[in-house]
Formats: C-alpha cells, structure tokens, sequence
C-alpha cells in the first residue's frame, strides 16, 4: 500500500543540558527544513527546541495536543544515546508516529544509528531538505535518495542523494513557526555548504560534502534586509568557508554599504580559513559592520599542517591575523594540538603564536576522531584509544579536558597537564583585550535584546577566564539564558 501523506510534522532539536551546546541560538538546520517544507506547502508544523527548556513530560504532551504524522528530529553524536532513549520513549508512547532523525550523526553512523535505535523510522542523510519533503509527500522511502529505511527488519540505505548546488533557490530560513521571542535576538546566516579541503580531522565533507557551493551576494543581503526591516541587528555567519571566494565577499559588502545598514554587527564565529582572505576583504568587511572573526589555525607548526592536510602554510596565518588585529577585529583562534606526529616543541610554538598579537581569544581544544576520517583510521590503526573512555562520541566534546587517544608522543595524562597549563597562560594573555572590547559586546548584547543593565554586566564577565570555566564545566549557560529569557518576556 503506498505511503499516505504526512501533513503534520513536528521538528525536535533535542536538549544537551549542562553542556556548552545547551546555548540555545536558532538552529539554521532545522530552520531550513522548516523553510522548505513550507515552500512544499506544508503548513501544519510544530517547532520544539528542548534547549530553551522543555523537559519530556511538555513534549508529550505537546505531541498529544498537536498529533503529528511524524517526527523529525536532528541529532548530533554528542548525547546521542540519550537522544535515543528519548526517541524511544515517544515511539513507545506513540507507536503510531513516524520517526525520522537526521543531522550530522545520521549521516556519520548511517546504518549503525538505525540499528541502536529501534525507535527511528528513517535515518535522512547529507542535506535533508527535498529528501525529507519527498518522504512527507508521501513517496515510496525507497525510492527517495538519501534516505535509510527498514523494509521487514532489513535497514536499507536508497544511496546519497546528489548535493543542491543553486542556494539561490533554497531561500532563506524564515522560522515562521519558531518561538522567536525566546531566542537571543540573532540571526545565523549559512551562505554556503561544503568544503574542498582534506584536513584529517573534520567530519564536514562526511556531513555536507566537498564541493563548495555559494549562495549570492543578492541573496544574502536579501536576507540581511528580511531580518533588517524586524528590528535583529546581530548576525553570525556559520559557514565553514565564507571567505573562499574573494569577490563575493566584496560584492557582498558593497550591497551591504549601498543598502544603508546602519548599526548591525556581523561576525564570523565559526572559523574562517586564513589563506582566504587579505586587507582589501577586511578592510571591506571591517566597513559593513564585521567586527568578530574567529581563524582555525589549529597548529602554528608547518610540519603538523602539512602532516594534517590543512593546505595552509603559517605565513599565511600570520598575515592575516596580524591584519585583522590591526584593524581592530575581535580575533579569536582556534587550535587543536595532540595531533600524530606532534610534539611539545610544536605545541609550544602554538601558543607562542597565540601570544603574539593582542588577539580576542584564543581556544586549544583536544581533537576527536569522528569515524570516516584519516584522523580515526590512524588512531584505530595504531592502537592509540584510550579505552577507558567508553563511547566518546556520546560523552566527549571539544570543550571537555578528556583526550581519547594518546600518541608516541604524548601521553594522555601530559595532554591534560599541557591543556590546564595552556590555557590558563593563554586566559591570562587576552584578559586585557576582553576588558578593552567590553562596551562593543556591551552593544552586542543590547542589541539582541538583552536589557541593559545585563548587557553592561555580561559584557565584563562573559568572556572572563572564571565565568568561562563555569559555562563549560557546570552548563551555567543554560541557567543564565533562562534568566535572560524571563527578564526579555516581562
């Protein structure tokens, strides 16, 4: 019999309480989902973010009252076990109820998430949004690409679905069924999907592919405008590589400078590769209203980026952030040390590069092996698991001091040492800059809606080494969005 149409849809971001991913900005993914469905003419749609704070009695019954045809949900590997006993704590209320999961896990672990987790119906892969639209539209899942299935207790995979290259035509996310008076008043923008490079560490072409594809500069500051006219005047760009092509970026900024934007503040959190951009891009950014940019540098040792693949050489690094600084960006770096191969001469030269500039911020972060990655196949080929740590993937996160494998090296126990020490030198290093940069986050901070005389405190403690160490360890964050929430609603 064939499948009937799924009218009502519900879209599940699961919670990760008391962990740095507990802060609740706009999930773009879900947002996107949301986008094309409603393109797709699906209209009945239920929208629960759990991180701003629903606990599973209130989606049960949310469930009941709405009666959706299925559940999407979107999982990261982090937490994952719990996602699924949550998963299946609604199929067991719920029999009836489809289930799918997609977001990075699912399309790491493919099969294998089918296979934990009973509760799941199917498993959507790569990007969801016509795969997802398709399987409410009612077609035959094994005729839809990208999508797991089961078909009388066999899990069968349909193949990756080829990736969307016009953007253009995805729109943009509009969260018209969100709960937007909860979240921080900021938009993130995702301008491209993809990423060319190799480095052995990063899952992303596993998740979104190699190839790069842009959206224009028309489109985004289209976007820009739709959020502009609604009073948000803070932006991050969450992309992997928004400055890979140079005159996209000045077009963009230019449409920006033309359109009379006045007071915005965009940022580029997420890392921005540093052989991608130079004074002129900057120095156009620095003039639309750019003031954060985040650089993954990940090891200022020339041996260890050719040994990890990340096709930049640190003179180019240099450059840039010392042009960045000069102009007066709020610069955060991120490194990753541990890597094969590296050594604590190459680790020390890292953090001497860090303080070298008067830089925002500065992040050292244990790597994970994500599985499909050269970074896993070396550590599970050479034996190098730390055993104890059971399933990392479910417990671990970059921001936790709990290396899961150990090299020739280093040991695992030098490694925590190594972290503590660094980033305690490092904590004091940007004290100062923090300090400086107070009354632009001061104005950040207002300008997402948060009431001024909490904007001033923030601004003086967020970024500050003990408030740091308590967001991270304790999931404080979560506490503190909830106060702020409560004080925006009043």
């Amino acid at each position: 019999m064939r499948p009937k149409r799924l009218e009502k849809i519900l879209l599940l971001m699961p919670g990760y309480r008391k962990s740095h991913y507990e802060y609740a900005g706009l999930p773009a993914g879900l947002g996107y989902v949301s986008e094309s469905l409603s393109r797709a003419g699906f209209i009945s749609q239920k929208i629960v973010d759990m991180r701003l704070g629903y606990d599973y009695r209130q989606l049960v019954k949310i469930i009941k009252q709405f009666r959706p045809d299925i559940v999407g949900a979107s999982l990261m590997s982090f937490r994952h076990k719990d996602h699924y006993r949550l998963l299946e704590d609604i199929k067991k209320v719920f029999p009836d109820i489809k289930i799918a999961a997609g977001g990075p896990h699912i399309s790491t672990y493919r099969e294998k998430a089918l296979a934990e987790c009973p509760a799941i119906d199917f498993g959507i892969t790569l990007e969801g949004d016509d795969s997802f639209i398709e399987l409410c539209q009612g077609r035959e899942p094994s005729a839809i690409k990208g999508i797991l299935y089961r078909d009388e207790g066999t899990i069968k995979y349909t193949g990756d679905r080829p990736f969307i290259t016009d953007l253009d035509a995805k729109g943009f996310a509009r969260y018209e069924f969100f709960e937007m008076k909860k979240y921080p008043k900021f938009i993130p923008f995702v301008t491209s999907r993809g990423c060319p490079h190799s480095c052995i560490f990063c899952p992303v072409q596993l998740t979104i592919g190699r190839r790069l594809r842009v959206r224009s500069a028309a489109s985004i500051v289209g976007e820009l405008d739709y959020w502009y006219k609604k009073g948000y005047k803070v932006f991050n760009v969450v992309d992997d590589n928004f400055t890979f092509y140079k005159n996209r970026i000045i077009d963009i900024c230019n449409s920006i400078k033309s359109g009379g934007y006045a007071d915005i503040s965009l940022s580029c959190r997420n890392g921005v590769r540093a052989d991608t951009v130079d004074r002129e891009m900057l120095v156009a950014m620095k003039d639309v209203g750019f003031n954060y940019l985040a650089f993954g540098v990940e090891s200022a040792s020339d041996r260890i980026l050719e040994s990890i693949k990340k096709g930049e050489k640190l003179a180019d690094i240099e450059n840039a952030v010392r042009i960045a600084c000069e102009l007066g960006f709020m610069v955060t770096l991120f490194f990753i040390m541990g890597f094969p191969y590296e050594t604590e001469d190459d680790i020390k030269k890292s953090v001497d590069f860090a303080m070298k500039y008067p830089v925002f911020d500065v992040r050292f972060y244990n790597p994970i092996p994500f599985p499909g990655t050269e970074l896993y196949d070396w550590v599970e080929k050479n034996n190098r698991f730390d055993k104890s740590v059971g399933d990392y993937l479910n417990s671990f996160s970059h921001w936790i001091n709990r290396p899961v494998f150990s090299t020739p090296e280093l040991s695992i126990e030098r490694r925590k040492e190594l972290y503590k020490e660094i980033n305690k030198k490092i904590e004091a290093h940007t004290y100062k800059t923090k300090l400086l940069f107070s009354k632009k986050m001061e104005k950040i901070f207002t300008d997402m809606g948060i009431p001024g005389f909490l904007s001033k405190m923030l601004a003086r403690v967020y970024y500050m080494p003990v408030f740091q160490h308590l967001v991270i360890d304790t999931g404080l964050a979560s506490g503190l969005k909830g106060i702020l929430n409560f004080m925006k609603r009043r």
